[in-house]
């Protein structure tokens, strides 16, 4: 028994963000995980052979002792310094900065990748902004990726958590929800937007691109120079990774609530299939002798004879006739006396939702049956999150 749904009765009634949160750490690569670095230098004659770089995973022996390239020798791949720091600088710096490729005396933010109004400072009325601080790169970046199927649709804004250890020390860089990260041990000075001290303290160590799963440290001085590298760097800083580090983030994710309106008009759906309203409770269903069930994926134009594989049969047979049970099975053609009663009506207790395929996607279950009354009209509100 099927009805189709109207279109005005389908309708997403919400939607909201769900979070999830997780947890790194520098030996994570095979997560996808890579804490990388970029290094400004001549890209002319750039050669992969001599070029500065970092290869994450097992090293494959045997590439090398075949001569093939050197970005096939680590299972996880080989990053090189300089070509990375033009892409994180192409990507998220140049244009925000004087000159640019496009102009010497205009900022071309259009062509900054990242959510360009979330700058620092922020959280001020506009007229104490004065000018939005530009993103800056200098001739070193230290860059952590994460693949998307972690962070979901973006990285939460205000949950990025790094700490970086050396020895007895240890760093914690956050972010302030607007794509800036900062030493918390200082986040007073960086929230008035006054950092100072020597070395510079309370101002912006990196960036967090939320929407594309990218965390930048552009302070890579003697404070942070090995920051979110870990301990395999060669050199730390004062806050540098000779320990390795932790990355805590949450993943964004969007869900929606849909509603589906069945409406049942009086005199439908009084019809069931129920065995215990047969006599010999034989049902309404016949399996012929030497029945088959064959599943063709959906494909009902086909109409040629269908030979099915082996996994796509299932056998409907009872039990051989030598046992005591019958090999075939009829339905039964006459219906119980109560049936006729005045009183006697069909409950529901679940309701399914098909496609047009007449494949079953969705089954609501109702806490209590209800009474299908023939002279009434009965309506079923659905609701459920995807």
């Amino acid at each position: 028994m099927y009805k189709d749904i109207p279109v005005d009765d389908r309708s997403i009634a919400k939607s909201y963000k769900v979070y999830k949160t997780f947890k790194f750490n520098e030996t994570d690569s095979g997560s996808g995980i890579f804490a990388i670095q970029g290094l400004s230098s001549s890209a002319y004659d750039f050669r992969t052979g001599s070029a500065a770089s970092q290869s994450y995973g097992s090293f494959n022996a045997v590439s090398k002792s075949l001569g093939l390239h050197s970005s096939t020798w680590y299972s996880h791949g080989t990053f090189y310094k300089l070509p990375t720091y033009f892409m994180v600088k192409s990507l998220y710096y140049q244009y925000d900065n004087l000159p640019n490729p496009k102009s010497n005396n205009e900022r071309y933010i259009n062509y900054t990748a990242g959510n360009w109004l979330r700058k620092w400072p922020h959280g001020r009325i506009e007229s104490d902004w004065g000018s939005i601080n530009p993103r800056n790169l200098n001739d070193k970046v230290n860059v952590i990726t994460i693949p998307q199927q972690f962070f979901g649709e973006e990285i939460k804004p205000g949950s990025v958590i790094i700490e970086d250890s050396s020895g007895a020390t240890t760093v914690e860089l956050r972010d302030d929800g607007h794509g800036q990260l900062y030493d918390f041990a200082y986040s007073a000075s960086f929230a008035a937007g006054t950092p100072g001290g020597s070395p510079l303290t309370g101002s912006v160590i990196g960036n967090v691109f939320y929407e594309h799963g990218i965390i930048t440290i552009i302070d890579t001085g003697s404070l942070y120079q090995s920051c979110s590298i870990g301990s395999v760097y060669p050199y730390t800083g004062q806050y540098g990774g000779s320990d390795g580090f932790t990355l805590e983030f949450k993943a964004t994710q969007t869900n929606y609530e849909y509603e589906y309106l069945c409406n049942v008009p009086s005199y439908h759906f009084n019809y069931s299939t129920n065995p215990s309203l047969v006599p010999g409770r034989s049902g309404s269903l016949t399996i012929p002798s030497g029945s088959v069930y064959l599943w063709n994926d959906g494909d009902f134009s086909n109409t040629q004879p269908f030979v099915p594989e082996y996994e796509n049969v299932v056998d409907l047979l009872l039990p051989p006739a030598s046992s005591s049970y019958a090999n075939s099975y009829s339905s039964g053609v006459k219906y119980e006396g109560f049936i006729s009663h005045s009183e006697f009506g069909t409950y529901v207790t679940n309701i399914g939702l098909y496609n047009d395929r007449n494949e079953l996607l969705a089954i609501s279950k109702l806490s209590n049956p209800i009474k299908n009354d023939p002279e009434l009209d009965l309506s079923f509100l659905i609701r459920f999150d995807v």
